[in-house]
């Protein structure tokens, strides 16, 4: 009586087809077609696999699957039952379940694949290993990492740049709009044109109002006039040497000038200039 195995092998060589051939056209295995026809159904597969590969190979080669996977069940069965007598002329023991046990058909039917669907006999499964993902979630952290920083040193930098440009516009404009802050204060000085007195005296501006005032430069002087009321700029400019000026003003004036023996400021008859000679620095004077 011919085994499961020879039964298929001479149904393949009838039709002419090589292992190789059927192991394409099945998508199993040719090592594993080669066990089966051998007879041998020890290799390393989950029963439900084997059960599914004879009876797609049976399928295959035109033979009744459903006789062939009955004789292959009653081959495992008459095998169990010769390893449980075995077991029991040298005395019983506990056996672990063998994946070798009889399976029930109806969930080999059920389990069982269609001929085109793929075959599981040329799955490798390669577990990965833990060292793998670890160094994968360091990287992918690093490289996180990495950009935010890169981000941030480039807002610092924009930062930095935006404040350095405040700092140089602040500068400019209060060098354009201030004069330097060497200011020498100068007194007023009250002259009379009866007498005047041996050493300059020392006379507080004038509490009237004020509506419009001169100023007359010796020499070339740079001038700014400002009112304190608005901090408008009445005049801000140069004077060259025997050029006044007359200004009208509304409230108190502060008036900054250069070479302070070279200007003259006049007010209501009143005539006001530094109270020492040869003073050539900024100097500053309020008309209220």
């Amino acid at each position: 009586m011919q085994t499961i195995g020879e039964r298929l092998e001479d149904a393949r060589k009838r039709k002419g087809i090589s292992l190789r051939e059927a192991a394409e056209a099945t998508k199993i295995r040719s090592d594993f077609l080669s066990y089966i026809e051998q007879n041998n159904f020890d290799f390393d597969l989950p029963e439900i696999y084997r059960c599914g590969f004879i009876k797609n190979y049976a399928r295959y080669l035109k033979l009744d699957p459903e006789k062939v996977i009955n004789d292959y069940s009653a081959q495992l069965l008459s095998k169990t039952r010769s390893k449980k007598g075995g077991a029991e002329w040298f005395g019983s023991m506990d056996a672990k379940s063998d994946e070798n046990d009889p399976v029930d058909l109806a969930s080999i039917d059920k389990a069982d694949v269609s001929q085109n669907a793929p075959s599981f006999g040329s799955i490798t499964a390669t577990p990965k290993e833990p060292s793998q993902g670890l160094d994968s979630a360091s990287e992918q952290a690093s490289e996180d990492t990495g950009e935010k920083m890169f981000y941030l040193k480039v807002g610092l930098i924009l930062l930095g740049a935006l404040a350095l440009v405040f700092v140089l516009f602040g500068l400019v404009r209060a060098l354009i709009s201030s004069p330097p802050e060497d200011i020498t204060s100068v007194a007023a000085v009250q002259t009379s044109p009866a007498t005047e007195s041996s050493a300059p005296n020392l006379i507080t501006t004038p509490s009237t109002n004020i509506k419009e005032f001169k100023i007359t430069a010796s020499s070339e002087v740079y001038v700014a006039a400002r009112d304190l009321t608005d901090r408008n700029y009445l005049f801000q400019g140069t004077l060259s040497a025997g050029e006044e000026i007359v200004l009208e003003k509304a409230g108190p004036v502060e008036v900054v000038f250069t070479r302070a023996d070279q200007v003259i400021i006049s007010a209501n008859g009143q005539t006001f200039h530094s109270p020492e000679s040869g003073v050539t620095g900024t100097s500053k004077i309020r008309l209220p």
